[in-house]
């Protein structure tokens, strides 16, 4: 059986902007029956994101105001991660299961986050001051789906105006929460490469792949990037199939 992807798009683009990005990738994995592709649109309209306005029609849309800004506007942050987890967590209730997500940019970044959450036992808390510390979980962990892949994705952050984005403080702490099979998909040329590495830092090195292709912000569809992002996803699906309840 294919790997069934809840897919989560960047912010200010929308569902059909992403199947467009994702068309090449698509057909290479559908072709063999390793995945199939569904999606749920963000529910915040938004103006469109960078390099979108001229290449694809609106409307735009997003899972929560990008960035976070955190400082005084933390309560509000947590307020609408709450509700952006909730629409993942009603997604998956009503069309699930679902294998594995899907994120690019902000879309990985609301996956990210979501897995992180579930991860640390935080139930309907977004990830943030109120989750529990101390130690990780072992064993099974109570997840949703059971693999992820995040392209040109960040790790939870908040941003302040004109500043760099600030990764999430207990994300730093050495460890690897996010243990479930991933691949990282990451651009060279992207100037939030160190990001995309960071996340790609906090998962399961064994079953962790990383494919860093040539361009930018973007998911390529030339065929020698798309053939190595498949195999990647091929070889996670390998993992997924040796450990049908690692979730």
């Amino acid at each position: 059986m294919p790997l069934r992807f809840l897919c989560l798009h960047g912010w200010g683009t929308s569902e059909k902007i992403l199947r467009a990005q994702l068309q090449p990738l698509m057909a290479e994995l559908e072709r063999d029956h390793t995945a199939s592709f569904h999606f749920v649109e963000g529910e915040i309209e938004s103006d469109p994101g960078p390099g979108i306005a001229g290449v694809y029609e609106g409307p735009y849309w997003s899972y929560h105001p990008f960035p976070l800004r955190g400082g005084d506007q933390e309560p509000h942050d947590q307020t609408v991660l709450a509700e952006a987890y909730a629409m993942l967590d009603e997604t998956i209730a009503r069309e699930g299961p679902f294998d594995g997500l899907l994120g690019f940019s902000h879309g990985g970044v609301l996956a990210a986050g979501y897995l992180l959450r579930q991860a640390r036992g935080g139930g309907g808390l977004p990830w943030g001051g109120d989750l529990p510390r101390g130690p990780l979980p072992r064993g099974p962990l109570p997840l949703p789906v059971r693999c992820a892949v995040f392209v040109n994705s960040l790790p939870p952050f908040r941003m302040a105006p004109g500043q760099r984005p600030a990764i999430e403080r207990d994300l730093l702490a050495p460890g690897h929460p996010l243990a479930l099979p991933t691949v990282s998909i990451v651009g060279a040329q992207d100037a939030l490469r160190p990001y995309s590495l960071a996340l790609h830092a906090l998962c399961e090195p064994a079953s962790a792949g990383l494919v860093v292709h040539s361009r930018g912000h973007e998911i390529p569809g030339d065929r020698k990037n798309v053939v190595r992002m498949a195999a990647a996803i091929r070889k996670m699906a390998v993992d997924v199939s040796l450990f049908p309840n690692h979730c």
